[in-house]
């Protein structure tokens, strides 16, 4: 016995340590690459030439103010449904500074405009129902550089992610809807806001903001594409609270490509994973209120910072951007999920349009790339979901590229389609 157990010590007959090493690396690369196989199948089941076109918006769509100047990369647009307008972000500097998807070119690089765009009825003149916002007070000129946006009614207070030249941050402006008017309120810097993608609201002082990378492509352009292709959980949603003299910041959630957010009720929050091609649902356990015996638990040290855990997930085959949450009079509510079906064809259509959609740029273009310009597209895809009824696909199609965000208004019977890259805005009604 002595002798049998000393020879197995010695590993005389059993598996050596590189057989055991490396049986476990084929398992877990096994593993990895059969939870990657629907992200890696997207490459090509959704090529442009190959897509299975869906259009489930109901009685008509079309793209509107495409010709208009500077209407052009809209990434987030929100429906204030009490008053029947959107607000609309269009970033045309995007073309030339991208820090999520690794686009730096030289100036001139504009900046981002906010526009207020009234749907209520399709009989308003385009020239009349989109009408820019005037900036007042903005600090940055025209290093503005928008993604996601949030918008608490009762106090008229505008959030917005700005991936500006100077830094990462989140700009607050008072927004006068009638007046065309939005003053800079302040700028909202934290070093756990590193990369802010999407913004969603808990109050006019408290949120959620996911960071899409842990290292933006502005410190490692390489790094950050193994974020994205190889989806480690290294994206982060932090809660923030503006209350107190400082800001405070905590990482509640860890998601690999955090993008858009959603809090779709008083236990649960929504949060796409782009390069999961899913989005997690999370239960959401609020911070307890401070108690009579210790009213100022915040300045006693007391962590009040609500808690995300874990819940489920919903697969959906494409790479999901923004969320959205539309609600009806009776009472139905659903998800929306806008995003991208194709990564290769929107990491080219991004990287041209600089050149695509600049007249003296073309004409200096190549033969090959001129003629790319004339075809390009970027497949889009938006989908809803609630937990009744499952996925459904309302829009998959090359017509409106680059979807990042769709938006409803049920009881008007309107929505809204924004492209990351596309130029206009996606209009359909009901």
């Amino acid at each position: 016995m002595s002798r049998w157990w000393n020879k197995s010590r010695l590993g005389g007959s059993g598996p050596s340590a590189s057989t055991l090493i490396g049986a476990l690396l084929i398992a877990l690369t096994a593993a990895y690459l059969y939870e990657r196989a629907p992200f890696l199948a997207a490459f090509y089941n959704n090529a442009p030439e190959r897509l299975v076109r869906v259009n489930n918006l109901g009685r008509s769509h079309d793209v509107k103010f495409a010709g208009r100047d500077g209407v052009r990369s809209c990434e987030d647009a929100l429906m204030v449904e009490s008053i029947g307008v959107a607000i609309v972000a269009c970033d045309p500097g995007r073309e030339r500074w991208n820090t999520v998807m690794g686009v730096f070119l030289p100036d001139p690089v504009p900046g981002a405009d906010i526009y207020i765009y009234d749907y209520k009825s399709a009989s308003t003149p385009d020239s009349e129902a989109l009408q820019r916002v005037e900036l007042v007070g903005f600090p940055g000129g025209s290093d503005l550089h928008t993604l996601g946006m949030a918008f608490d009614e009762t106090t008229s207070t505008l959030f917005m992610t700005n991936h500006a030249k100077a830094g990462p941050r989140i700009e607050v402006f008072k927004l006068e809807v009638n007046a065309l008017k939005a003053t800079h309120v302040r700028t909202v810097s934290h070093p756990l806001i590193h990369g802010p993608n999407s913004i969603a609201l808990v109050s006019s002082e408290e949120f959620f903001v996911t960071n899409d990378h842990a290292i933006p492509a502005t410190r490692s352009k390489f790094v950050s594409m193994l974020e994205t292709y190889l989806a480690p959980p290294t994206g982060t949603v932090v809660h923030v609270d503006l209350r107190g003299a400082e800001v405070e910041a905590d990482v509640v959630a860890r998601v690999p490509f955090a993008n858009g957010i959603e809090i779709l009720n008083a236990t649960t929050v929504a949060v796409a994973s782009t390069s999961r091609g899913a989005v997690y649902l999370y239960t959401l356990t609020p911070r307890p209120l401070p108690s009579s015996s210790q009213p100022n638990d915040d300045k006693a040290g007391h962590k009040r910072t609500p808690e995300l855990t874990y819940a489920t997930g919903i697969k959906v085959p494409f790479l999901p951007d923004n969320l959205s949450l539309w609600r009806s009079k009776t009472g139905e509510t659903k998800l929306i999920i806008a995003g991208h079906a194709h990564a290769p064809s929107l990491t080219r259509f991004a990287a041209t349009r600089h050149i695509c959609n600049d007249h003296a740029e073309l004409s200096r273009a190549d033969p090959e790339t001129a003629r790319y310009c004339e075809t390009a597209t970027a497949p889009s895809w938006v989908s809803e979901w609630s937990e009744e009824d499952g996925l459904r696909h309302l829009y998959v199609d090359t017509e409106y590229p680059s979807s990042a965000t769709a938006a409803r208004d049920a009881d008007r019977g309107v929505g809204i389609v924004a492209g990351l890259y596309a130029k206009g805005l996606l209009v359909w009604r009901e």
